[in-house]
């Protein structure tokens, strides 16, 4: 008779859940269905998110990286083969961009304290 009042408590546990992931999935519909929002945008995020952050079996959880990790350990391996790959500039081209991008930053911003001045 326990075994049975296991299996019942078993499927109770497994319906609250279900219910939940159906709730949570109505929620998911109902922001899908707004047009250009922060929800929407949200709710088109989450999945790739908990994709990326999946680890595994339990039983590998110490051994067995997250996706997330697996992916930016590969990225950051063929950025630096490309980045040895490709010719640099001279460092005096470099500063010089450097300063040039700064410089533009730097009069857009003073463009826009003289009209915040002159209201």
């Amino acid at each position: 008779m326990s075994a049975l009042t296991t299996q019942l408590e078993q499927l109770k546990i497994q319906q609250e859940e279900l219910e939940k992931r159906i709730q949570e999935e109505a929620e998911t519909k109902k922001k899908l269905n707004n047009e250009a929002s922060i929800e929407r945008l949200e709710a088109l995020v989450e999945p790739i998110t908990e994709n990326l952050n999946y680890i595994g079996p339990r039983d590998n959880i110490d051994r067995q990286p997250r996706l997330r990790n697996q992916y930016i350990k590969k990225h950051e391996i063929a950025l630096s083969q490309y980045n040895n790959r490709i010719p640099r500039k001279k460092a005096d081209l470099e500063q010089e961009e450097i300063y040039i991008t700064l410089i533009g930053i730097l009069k857009k911003q003073d463009e826009r304290i003289k009209i915040l001045e002159s209201k």
